[in-house]
């Protein structure tokens, strides 16, 4: 037979791959097969489905198993975020801020693991942030890739449902099923990612037994989500939570902001002039055509409708949540090690974000690239004194909220707790911004990237790798101890600067 040129260069890079233990690894889990990506010093398994797609009549209900499927199934792309408004944190450009984006068939996951693995490994699962209306886990920021071969782990990330499709308590959506019914989609979208852990992780060289939760900001709050739940128990073993509180809300108050939603679509699908004019439509209407109506809005409708500040998250519906906070003050949580932790600028963008003078779009092209010249009073629309009283005062209270959790934790279980307050980014953000929320999180995960778009890529520069490096190793044996031992080795609280 002979051979054409195409057919012998094939031949030749199988040989290739398969002499230098280049061919992409691929794992059976109990769906199907997967094929990831060889990296450099790990294989990554990227956009794996943990739950089927939570479309058509399954919006507004609990996630449900992935059908099984046959071949192999190539995990090699991360997935694209839940919808949401476009913004920092969602992963596309800066013409595409304030637009819809994303899609709701967005439940999947990634895995990292070390190339030369033992089986047995610590396995770390990330929950990003967002204010659970944004974020996804294709940021650049949260790659795994760094954390699973210094640490010797295997790093799990995934996106979960945001905004009105992952917090949603209406008697429209109620089909008799407790879960269902709950609202609290987000936690049983993350319970959903454990359980899949649980049963697959071994595949990887993950240790079921060992399984550490962690997440920022709203990551954080999910985290404490889990810890407040009882359907998560036996799911992890330990938590780390980075600037976030718990939280809880009564059921009534989420079924008044499902009633505010609904209004919203109602006058945005020109049903309605305004709020008291799709109150008076609401009423006259069965519910079973306001269920129908619900289900056929397109994603475009649900994220323009979801036009709210604070998320309504953690619903005490008695079933996923039985208690509101003060089964947390009371001890009735999952009592495992803890690390608590936050920066020491908290304020910076969690309340002086609304006193910066760049539009969002100008703002991220100076964060990706600083012009020349830029100086502090190109960034605030207020007097950097009044800045800096405001956001210091915010730092404070959160930082003196988070102290008096600490010390409520540590009564019933092993807790720890760290600030961050490395401030050595260039000017004018340092004086801007110092260690601004999420800072510590590329520490932690070891990213300080500089090729892609992303929300810190203003913070590094040439004057400042030798100390940050110093940093991050230092950091990484931390949390590396405590993946592997329960322990991070430091008394109490710790200052990393």
């Amino acid at each position: 037979m002979r051979l054409t040129s195409l057919m012998v260069s094939v031949i030749l890079s199988l040989v290739f791959l398969t002499a230098h233990g280049l061919e992409n690894p691929q794992v059976k889990v109990q769906d199907g097969w997967v094929e990831g990506l060889q990296l450099k010093n790990t294989e990554a398994f990227l956009g794996i489905p943990y739950a089927a797609p939570p479309v058509g009549n399954l919006r507004w209900k609990a996630p449900r198993a992935v059908k099984s499927w046959s071949g192999v199934l190539k995990a090699q792309e991360l997935a694209i975020a839940c919808p949401q408004k476009g913004n920092f944190f969602s992963r596309v450009p800066a013409s595409e801020f304030d637009k819809p984006v994303g899609k709701e068939d967005c439940l999947y996951l990634n895995v990292w693991k070390p190339r030369k693995v033992q089986e047995k490994l610590p396995v770390v699962v990330w929950i990003h942030g967002g204010s659970n209306l944004k974020g996804t886990a294709s940021d650049p920021i949260y790659d795994g890739a760094y954390l699973s071969e210094k640490s010797k782990i295997v790093f799990v990330s995934m996106n979960y449902r945001l905004g009105m499709l992952g917090a949603m308590a209406s008697p429209l959506i109620n089909s008799g099923d407790k879960l269902d019914q709950s609202g609290n989609y987000v936690t049983l979208d993350l319970i959903q990612v454990l359980s899949w852990v649980k049963d697959n992780i071994q595949a990887f060289g993950g240790d079921s037994n060992n399984v550490t939760i962690m997440g920022q900001s709203a990551g954080c709050m999910n985290v404490w989500g889990l810890l407040q739940t009882p359907l998560s128990k036996n799911l992890f073993h330990k938590a780390i939570c980075s600037s976030g509180l718990p939280n809880s809300y009564p059921r009534k108050i989420a079924e008044c902001r499902a009633d505010d939603f609904l209004k919203n679509l109602i006058v945005n699908a020109g049903l309605a002039n305004n709020n008291d004019d799709a109150q008076d439509f609401i009423k006259s209407k069965s519910e079973k055509y306001l269920r129908e109506f619900l289900y056929s809005r397109s994603t475009e409708e649900i994220i323009k409708a979801q036009d709210f500040t604070i998320p309504i998250q953690h619903i005490h519906d008695g079933t996923v949540f039985p208690h509101g906070l003060e089964g947390a003050a009371l001890g009735d949580f999952q009592q495992v090690p803890l690390i608590m932790g936050l920066t020491r600028d908290e304020g910076t963008y969690m309340v002086g974000s609304s006193f910066l003078k760049p539009t969002q779009q100008e703002l991220w092209q100076w964060i990706q690239k600083t012009p020349k010249g830029l100086e502090i009073d190109d960034l605030l629309s207020v007097h950097p004194l009044k800045f800096k009283a405001m956001t210091k005062s915010s730092s404070l209270a959160l930082e003196n909220t988070l102290f008096k959790l600490y010390l409520g934790a540590k009564v019933y279980t092993p807790t720890y707790r760290y600030t961050f307050a490395w401030d050595e980014t260039p000017y004018p953000w340092n004086e801007v911004f110092g260690a601004v929320h999420g800072l510590d999180v590329a520490f932690f995960l070891g990213n300080f990237d500089t090729h892609n778009e992303n929300f810190l890529r203003f913070a590094w520069s040439d004057e400042n790798k030798k100390s940050r490096e110093e940093l991050r190793d230092k950091m990484i044996s931390h949390f590396t101890s405590f993946f592997w031992t329960d322990d991070p080795q430091w008394k109490g609280s710790i200052k990393f600067e």
